[in-house]
């Protein structure tokens, strides 16, 4: 009855990005990026015209229509090539713009990791083939959402959608996608400097680094935590380091 755009292929495995090729990806698009524009990136991170100059993906503002109590900030259409940012959430993408931005990176990453190189594989419901049958949207969090109309009243409604939820994208999938919106909008070369220079022993100045990249504190924290640059200790301060050089410090002082 369905057949997911994210199911592959009889005898196709799926890439597995280690973070080093996750790095070296983002910083060759962020080099092609500034030999295509000559413009010189600088934070933060032009992720939408990037996505448009590089990949020819467009953005549009739409509302998306989800299963209750998902909170879907985009989507992704492959075929089209159409990143879709939830109009729903607009008032809270004014208050968070790392959101948005974080998600936009998400739905490139899916593009430029995944998609891009393969024959499109689009899914359908109930036989039809018209667009509006379509399930090719994702969301940042993996789940499709791109529902024909009707479907709460289709007898079949319960099967459908138990399905979708089991075709949202492998932990894998997602993990790669994430890593490479991070490393793609604080490229190592960029980020490491600016910590360099503040005191990352206050919550205040790694806030300021955040405002700075235009991203959630929570995707910055995770992004130094990943490149070993951060320590929060269980008190809740933060420690520019390692956690193992954290343990280090704390036996040389005790």
């Amino acid at each position: 009855m369905f057949a997911s755009a994210q199911e592959e292929s009889p005898g196709e495995e799926m890439k597995i990005w280690r973070n080093a090729e996750l790095e070296d990806q983002t910083a060759g698009r962020l080099a092609e990026y500034e030999r295509k524009t000559g413009r010189k990136v600088e934070p933060p991170v032009p992720v939408e015209l990037l996505a448009e100059v590089l990949f020819d993906l467009r953005l549009a503002y739409e509302p998306l229509d989800v299963l209750p109590g998902f909170f879907v900030p985009a989507a992704f259409c492959p075929e089209s090539k159409l990143v879709v940012v939830n109009e729903r959430h607009r008032a809270v993408f004014t208050e968070k713009p790392g959101l948005e931005r974080f998600s936009v990176g998400h739905e490139v990453g899916h593009w430029d990791l995944f998609e891009k190189d393969k024959d499109t594989r689009t899914g359908f419901l109930f036989g039809r083939t018209d667009a509006d049958s379509r399930v090719d949207y994702r969301t940042a969090g993996g789940v499709p959402v791109k529902f024909i109309r009707g479907i709460w009243t289709n007898d079949g409604s319960y099967e459908v959608l138990s399905h979708l939820q089991r075709t949202c994208d492998a932990p894998d999938v997602a993990s790669a996608v994430n890593r490479y919106a991070s490393a793609l909008l604080m490229p190592k070369y960029l980020l490491l400097p600016v910590m360099d220079r503040i005191d990352a022993s206050r919550w205040s100045s790694i806030y300021r680094v955040a405002e700075q990249f235009v991203v959630t504190i929570g995707a910055l924290t995770m992004r130094l935590r990943r490149l070993r640059r951060l320590h929060v200790t269980k008190d809740g301060r933060p420690f520019f380091g390692s956690e193992e050089e954290h343990a280090g410090q704390r036996r040389m002082f005790q």
